[in-house]
């Protein structure tokens, strides 16, 4: 059974936004003291749009 958690889903989704915009500007800086840890943002943000996901309410469909 999936509990269905749409607030935390809100949630993650906007923490992966974040996480998202912030590999982006790694990426695109030049000498940014973060980019060893790129692969982790990254990483962190698809694992976070996951989530988001699975906690939100997908409709039913019947036919």
């Amino acid at each position: 059974m999936t509990v269905i958690a749409p607030a935390l889903a809100f949630d993650e989704q906007n923490r992966a936004e974040g996480l998202a915009a912030r590999a982006a500007k790694i990426a695109s800086t030049p000498g940014h003291p973060s980019v060893a840890s790129l692969p982790m943002y990254r990483e962190a943000a698809r694992l976070a749009f996951e989530t988001a996901a699975a906690l939100t309410e997908q409709p039913v469909w019947e036919w």
